[in-house]
């Protein structure tokens, strides 16, 4: 993302550019959980369509605002992910205590995550990951596929 940035002609349109590099690295990424059958395709019917749309709002609005407020968005998403994946992670997930995927929060944080990655230009997959997980409780093998497909949907 930042060489990306650093070579755009504007902070949307490396926001832009980084989202197709993505949408084609997750796609690749994605063919080999298809074929092993670890996508849930319920939960990825009801947090893609969300997603999508979210993501088409982000990108509208990351068009209309400041490029220097933009960069700043950006910085920010990204020192957090990274802070995120440092911290410790304690108790049992969620998944193992539910009996099936929460639809609702499927829906909530598709469209949280997508306004999010339509604005940033980062597909996010940091943020759906633990998002299926925590809220949604989907086990974690299935997490990954549902993740990286709804990456490919999202962008």
């Amino acid at each position: 993302m930042p060489v990306v940035l650093l070579l755009a002609t504007s902070p949307a349109a490396g926001a832009g550019a980084n989202l197709g590099i993505s949408a084609v690295a997750a796609t690749a990424a994605s063919f080999g959980h298809v074929r092993a059958g670890r996508i849930n395709w319920r939960l990825f019917a009801w947090m893609a369509p969300p997603s999508v749309g979210g993501a088409i709002v982000g990108s509208l609005v990351s068009g209309a605002i400041p490029d220097d407020l933009l960069l700043a968005l950006i910085g920010l998403a990204l020192l957090y992910f990274g802070v995120d994946l440092l911290r410790p992670r304690r108790g049992k997930s969620p998944a193992v205590e539910r009996a099936s995927p929460d639809l609702h929060a499927a829906v909530v944080s598709g469209a949280l995550i997508g306004l999010l990655g339509g604005l940033t230009g980062l597909i996010l997959g940091a943020l759906r990951m633990p998002a299926l997980l925590r809220y949604v409780g989907e086990e974690p093998a299935r997490a990954v596929g549902t993740n990286l497909t709804s990456a490919c949907a999202s962008v």
